[in-house]
């Protein structure tokens, strides 16, 4: 009686793809960390300033709106790099799950498996934990690449409903929020993706 061959597990490649973009991640709550201190060091320079005697109160202004303007596009560089690692994560992972789909059916599985793994595309929807937060993500990428306004897109959502037309202001509060959000969807995906396309 011949044996029958060993199978043996795959490794699953998304893990280590993840862990790529959660060094990504990571790059950008250091960009955020270091624009957060350095407008702190500039505000107690201001106030050192400041005591010492500004020259005048339109000098103090002046200052304070350049800070606050960095604040706001700091903020907004966080959201886009942030959507930037969920995007580029997506669109990789779902083109290596669809290669394992092909490597994995020409290995003589099951019609059934095949069929299984020719729906590798996941809709968003398949992906319920953070799935809106993630959709506000790119809501908002878009929004402040296009207008720097809350358009009709992110208006539907509900944090932003009767909002339409306002200006985005500063958003560090929400990639704070947006940020926790993307790394479990993120997570999710990568474990849905391993469950499907390791053998």
């Amino acid at each position: 009686m011949k044996p029958s061959p060993v199978r043996t597990k795959s490794r699953s490649p998304f893990p280590f793809f993840l862990l790529l973009t959660k060094y990504e991640l990571d790059g950008i709550d250091r960009f955020v960390e270091l624009a957060r201190e350095t407008r702190k060091e500039r505000l107690e320079r201001l106030a050192a300033e400041t005591r010492r005697g500004a020259p005048d109160d339109d000098w103090l202004a002046d200052n304070l709106a350049q800070l606050d303007d960095f604040a706001v596009l700091s903020a907004e560089f966080a959201i886009i790099g942030l959507w930037r690692c969920v995007e580029l994560y997506r669109t990789s992972a779902i083109r290596i799950a669809r290669t394992e789909a092909i490597r994995i059916a020409s290995g003589g599985r099951a019609a059934a498996r095949v069929k299984e793994l020719s729906k590798l595309g996941i809709p968003r929807q398949r992906i319920p934990r953070c799935a809106r937060s993630v959709n506000e993500l790119r809501c908002l990428n878009d929004a402040i690449k296009h207008a720097r306004r809350v358009d009709g897109e992110l208006a539907k959502l509900p944090r932003w409903r009767g909002k339409r037309g306002r200006e985005l202001g500063n958003l560090e509060s929400h990639y704070a929020r947006l940020r926790s959000a993307a790394e479990r969807y993120l997570n999710d995906l990568a474990d849905r993706l391993s469950r499907r396309t390791t053998i």
